[in-house]
């Protein structure tokens, strides 16, 4: 038993040693004890991701135009203004200090995002060369991003969950 616990011991020592020297990166006492409340970091989160969602929701909405009765310019001009509001959420939750406890959801959402965002390129691609493959293809993108999207929200803690 005291061997096993000096193993221990040196291994964490170790790994202690390597984190002090930047050898390894990341954040470390998220992994070990799922994070810790940081009440004042999780409301700026949660507050820079409700301001990208109302820059976002109108422009969903304007995506309508991509449905039956709408025009391929229309559909390709209301993507295009999506994929650049997807890069700027990206771009604000690539930038900005993640509380530890929401480090998982944060990574799941982030990884939605952007295969949301490949999918609408998909798509495009699809409408600026008349390839209904693509289109399908990139609608089928979409939904399996919305999917993904939806169970990464469910990875941050209840208790203080980011509403978008």
């Amino acid at each position: 038993m005291r061997g096993r616990l000096a193993v221990a011991l040196a291994i964490i020592v170790f790994l202690a040693v390597l984190v002090g020297f930047g050898a390894i990166s990341g954040n470390v006492t998220f992994y070990a004890t799922n994070g810790h409340p940081e009440p004042a970091a999780e409301k700026r989160y949660r507050e820079l991701i409700r301001r990208d969602f109302v820059t976002i929701e109108p422009l969903n909405a304007a995506l309508d135009v991509c449905n039956i009765g709408g025009t391929i310019q229309g559909c390709y001009d209301a993507s295009n203004e999506f994929i650049d509001a997807l890069n700027a959420l990206l771009r604000d939750i690539s930038t900005t200090y993640v509380p530890s406890r929401y480090v998982d959801g944060n990574d799941a959402v982030r990884r939605a995002l952007l295969r949301l965002r490949d999918g609408f390129k998909t798509r495009n691609s699809g409408l600026a060369t008349n390839d209904n493959a693509s289109f399908v293809r990139g609608n089928n993108e979409l939904k399996e991003a919305n999917s993904d999207l939806g169970s990464a929200w469910r990875r941050f803690p209840a208790d203080a969950r980011p509403a978008p």
